[in-house]
């Protein structure tokens, strides 16, 4: 069963039962108004058979019966009946009263000497009764009178029962149109989002859910559900360059190695010849293991745990990657120079060390024989800070917002600076690239520091 036909009968079930106890109400009230009627015309007729009993002198049955029957007679509907002291029967206007029960108890004193009741005879009529106690009486009678009362559906007029049952099967056809209506309106984002979604998983990552005027809840859904569809395409986006970059990073080398070996083999090379061809095939699969490498590590940082940052000396570490970089300088003949003060942050000491020596092999891959690449780490009002400074040739301006993007690259791998950036937002850090003209490349890496007072950090 559809969730629009379950929400239509449970709203036909909702209206069902408002009808019913709408309908219980108003049978409730107007017995409790039929019973008010009928105590007031008790109390009334009660008081006129007192007359007739309470008289001075001695009370006799014999002489009192034919007043209590013309009584009877003239107040057409109502039944007397009349108990002595001990709650003997004297008088009844119906045989049927006999079975008619004393009431427990009667209230003493001439301003409470009512007590109204409920009965019912053998030819099952509902009676409303009132007791009246008369003290003054023979020693102490005890009148009863009692009046039917009319069940308020034994008041309908004939064939009603037919009208109100065509009547209800109307309502409840109508609350059934109704809640189908409003089912049908309620679920209809639903459907929309529905749709979009089965065209997202064809593959159309541009669909969006359409929001009409008046969708609150639902509209606070479709709005969220857009926004995530809206990153799904960029992530997407992102990917599909991301792979396009990395398929042309490994497809130049792999262009190259073939081209040289073809050559190589078209000919007969000597030793020399096969050497410089070995020898650029190598370079080429350096290049492609950095690619591959890069690409695995990224894969890591998805899955890998996070850890909890701890306090680190940040001129310390950074000092200790400034002797990895002189190696890697050494057979481009760069100068590695560093300028530490103390400093420090909760970083996770790992990826920091790996983002820092990505951005620093970026730096001598980019910097001419001869160059120089600084290091520096220090405090910056509330910043802890590492710089790192290359004299190569810097970076256009246009491109500085794009080089720390997953893929993207002027020259090598494109996946060091990315990789870089997302080890250190992943713990907190920032990087970001400057180029001054006629300065190289600068990048800074920042977090939020720590810890005062602290003693020089020992000469690198």
């Amino acid at each position: 069963m559809t969730l629009r036909r379950r929400l239509s009968l449970l709203y036909m079930a909702a209206a069902a039962a408002l009808f019913v106890s709408s309908a219980l109400t108003a049978v409730f009230f107007f017995q409790r108004g039929l019973r008010a009627i009928a105590d007031r015309k008790l109390l009334s007729a009660a008081d006129e058979a007192a007359e007739l009993l309470e008289r001075p002198g001695p009370f006799d049955l014999a002489a009192a019966r034919p007043g209590l029957d013309r009584f009877s007679a003239g107040i057409d509907g109502f039944y007397v009946f009349l108990r002595g002291p001990g709650g003997e029967p004297l008088y009844s206007s119906d045989p049927q009263l006999a079975g008619l029960r004393p009431p427990e108890a009667i209230p003493a004193g001439p301003a409470a000497r009512a007590v109204f009741g409920s009965a019912s005879l053998p030819s099952g009529e509902n009676l409303r009764t009132v007791a009246l106690a008369l003290p003054s009486a023979a020693g102490g009678l005890l009148l009863e009178l009692a009046l039917p009362l009319p069940s308020p559906l034994a008041a309908l007029p004939a064939g009603s029962w037919w009208l109100l049952g065509a009547l209800a099967l109307l309502l409840l056809a109508a609350a059934g149109w109704a809640g189908w209506a409003i089912a049908g309106r309620a679920l209809a984002p639903i459907d929309r989002i529905a749709e979009v979604a089965r065209r997202t998983g064809e593959g159309a990552l541009n669909g969006r859910i359409p929001r009409h005027a008046g969708e609150d809840e639902l509209g606070r859904l479709i709005d969220v559900l857009n926004a995530m569809l809206a990153s799904i395409e960029a992530y997407a986006l992102k990917l599909r360059q991301f792979a396009s970059n990395v398929t042309h990073q490994l497809k130049t080398p792999l262009t190259v190695m073939r081209g040289q070996t073809e050559v190589a083999l078209l000919g007969k090379p000597g030793r020399e010849e096969a050497v410089t061809v070995l020898e650029s095939n190598l370079a080429e699969l350096e290049t492609m293991s950095r690619v591959v490498e890069d690409i695995l590590e990224y894969s890591r940082l998805d899955s890998r745990e996070a850890g909890r940052p701890k306090e680190e000396r940040l001129d310390l570490l950074a000092g200790r990657m400034a002797k990895k970089a002189a190696v890697l300088a050494l057979p481009k003949s760069q100068k590695v120079e560093t300028s530490l003060e103390p400093v420090t942050a909760a970083v996770q000491a790992g990826k920091l060390e790996q983002a820092l020596l990505n951005v620093l092999d970026n730096a001598v891959r980019h910097t001419p024989a001869g160059g120089r690449i600084t290091i520096a780490a220090a405090r910056e009002g509330a910043l802890a800070v590492i710089t790192v400074r290359d004299t190569g040739p810097g970076a256009a301006q246009a491109d500085l917002p794009k080089l720390f993007e997953r893929g993207y690259s002027t020259s090598g791998s494109g996946l060091g600076l990315g990789l870089a950036r997302a080890m250190l937002e992943s713990f907190g850090g920032r990087i970001e690239a400057s180029s001054p003209p006629g300065s190289g490349l600068v990048v800074r890496i920042t977090f939020p520091a720590s810890g005062q007072n602290l003693p020089s950090s020992p000469k690198e």
